[in-house]
């Protein structure tokens, strides 16, 4: 009887530790802001925050551009460009491998620095588009 209590007693507790692909990706966006967020600025770039919508399982990275891609018409006449790098980097990704594999779908949003109420690029990842 005590055997089996204790394994019960053993089972219950692992399985209390175990978190969904979910709520640990929220965790880790969570955890990364706090962390390391705003980022040093990096190819005119930085990251505000991360956050993850479990409801549409979308992991969100706000950004701002600075300096030179502080300018609505450079980003305008490179946003082919600055979709198709996004995307690249997420189909290359090591870090986002289980979540890619969970189908989560990726996001960015930037704004201006100069102007943080300014988006000046929005793109959506789709399990489509990186898989």
């Amino acid at each position: 009887m005590k055997k089996s209590l204790l394994l019960f007693s053993l089972l219950v507790s692992l399985t209390s530790c175990h978190q969904s692909i979910e709520e640990r990706a929220e965790k880790e966006a969570k955890e990364y802001t706090e962390k390391y967020c705003p980022t040093p600025v990096n190819n005119f770039t930085r990251t505000d925050s991360v956050v993850f919508y479990k409801d549409t399982k979308t992991y969100h990275y706000y950004c701002s551009f600075t300096d030179k891609m502080d300018d609505e018409a450079i980003v305008n006449s490179n946003r082919q460009k600055i979709n198709d790098d996004l995307l690249m980097a997420i189909k290359e990704s090591t870090a986002l491998k289980q979540y890619k594999e969970a189908n989560f779908t990726f996001a960015y949003t930037c704004r201006s620095a100069q102007n943080p109420k300014k988006v000046l690029f929005k793109g959506i990842y789709t399990p489509k588009q990186y898989q």
